[in-house]
């Protein structure tokens, strides 16, 4: 207990013009981390300033073209057992943030070097893109520094196997730096095309390096630059599976199949070609069957889409999220949506009903899956199939599962619902729960909006 107690953290990150997210990258930490250290890059804006005001220790390093060498310094500042380097566009939330003070002290006085966390971009909505896997949390060890100039990561210098505890499932590192305004402004900036290309003029045939490049193409939406530098990044990948970075493949491969996809022009063999170099690579990883889902969804071939979502949802499920499934995860309630209806379309009406419901128990008011699975019913129903429920079951299954029609908000959305499917039968029986006074306000409003 004495050793867990010993354990506090330092907060470091390395910024540049960061005025817009640096009060809420120093915010998550207070009250957990025991200092916070700031080293400015050389910000012409408020950072610094607005970092002392909120108690911030401030320290400058001049910009060499290179990423690990600015957080190495700044790791070189912490005096603290435990290292937590953010970005200033990324944070924990208070919740989150409780829970790292924790883990450090669950684990000082045992053999692991970092916390592995989800990693969730957010667009500048606030909505989920992706969810990917990052180490942030570290112990201040001198064994472990960053290596790289660009995408730069955490490693053991003294050729000890690095050890983590995965905490992907309890712990979210937020990151914002992906929507529309922060990352605009990245790439307007140009700083890291000018890195990776520095890169590839020592190392033409570096296929990570070659990766990151297709990123900053594609970011500028120069995707057929983007298309051909993936394609070349590919290529050079070596034959020997342990010597891929996982993550760097799963990355250009899955950007690859997204272009491939969004271009409807695409022959599936093209694009079936990528698919099944991708999965030999990376045999466990859902985004390669997610894209390939949406290809075939965008040109209508349910019965491929369906297979090739449920495959999707099926390794996301057997492999989770660590470090991999990145796409899939950030667009999992788009991926049910999508294969409720593939399932309409297919005429599998039971999965249908099963892929909405999991869609309205995580938000009950999505119209359009109701709709559709409302319909699925009144197939079904007309279908005459030995088993099919009638409208009072639907009914009950609605109120048991989903619905609380004591409420009147819930009772009109399922009515407005059920006229839009042309459900008649359940039309009647979800009227029969209206007091007569609110049917007579109901059918006001409802010719209201007709008219």
């Amino acid at each position: 207990m004495k050793g867990r107690k010993r354990a506090r953290i330092s907060q470091c990150m390395i910024v540049k013009n960061e005025e817009r997210n640096i009060e809420k990258a120093l915010s998550w930490g207070k009250g957990i981390v025991s200092e916070q250290i700031v080293v400015d890059t050389g910000s012409t804006d408020r950072t610094v300033e607005i970092a002392e005001q909120m108690g911030a220790k401030i320290y400058h390093f001049e910009w060499i073209n290179d990423f690990a060498a600015a957080k190495n310094f700044a790791i070189s500042k912490a005096k603290y057992e435990w290292v937590a380097l953010l970005d200033a566009d990324e944070y924990f939330s208070e919740e989150d943030a409780k829970k790292v003070l924790y883990y450090v002290r669950q684990l000082q006085d045992k053999p692991y070097d970092a916390i592995l966390a989800s990693w969730v971009h957010l667009d500048d909505e606030g909505n989920v893109t992706a969810v990917g896997t990052q180490s942030r949390v570290f112990r201040n060890a001198p064994g472990l520094r960053y290596k790289g100039r660009i995408h730069e990561h955490l490693a053991s210098l003294n050729g000890r196997d690095f050890r983590f505890v995965d905490a992907v499932n309890e712990l979210s590192i937020y990151h914002t730096g992906y929507g529309e305004i922060g990352h605009q402004e990245k790439v307007k900036s140009g700083r890291n095309l000018k890195i990776i290309q520095a890169e590839l003029e020592e190392n033409p045939d570096d296929y990570r390096m070659l990766g990151y490049l297709g990123d900053e193409y594609y970011s500028a939406d120069n995707r057929e630059q983007a298309e051909e530098t993936f394609r070349k990044a590919i290529s050079l990948m070596p034959d020997t599976e342990e010597l891929i970075d996982p993550i760097r493949t799963a990355m250009t491969f899955g950007k690859l199949l997204e272009i491939l996809y969004a271009n409807y022009d695409t022959s599936e063999q093209n694009i079936m070609a990528v698919y099944e170099k991708a999965v030999r690579r990376l045999p466990q990883e859902g985004d390669f069957d997610y894209f390939l889902g949406r290809y075939f969804f965008l040109h209508e071939n349910y019965p491929s889409a369906e297979k090739h979502l449920k495959r999707a949802l099926a390794q996301l499920e057997k492999y989770g999220t660590s470090l991999k499934s990145m796409f899939l995860s950030g667009n999992i309630w788009k991926t049910y949506e999508d294969l409720a209806t593939c399932c309409f379309n297919n005429r599998n009406l039971g999965e249908c009903i099963n892929y909405s419901t999991v869609l309205l128990k995580s938000d009950r008011y999505r119209m359009n899956s109701l709709f559709l699975m409302l319909t699925a019913f009144l197939l079904d129903e007309m279908s005459a199939r030995e088993g099919a429920a009638p409208a009072e079951a639907v009914a009950a299954f609605l109120g048991q599962n989903l619905y609380d029609f004591t409420t009147l908000k819930d009772r009109l959305f399922v009515l407005r619902a059920a006229m839009q499917a042309g459900y008649q039968s359940l039309t009647q029986v979800i009227r029969g729960m209206f007091t007569p006074q609110e049917l007579a306000v109901v059918d006001q409003a409802l010719a209201g909006q007709e008219n």
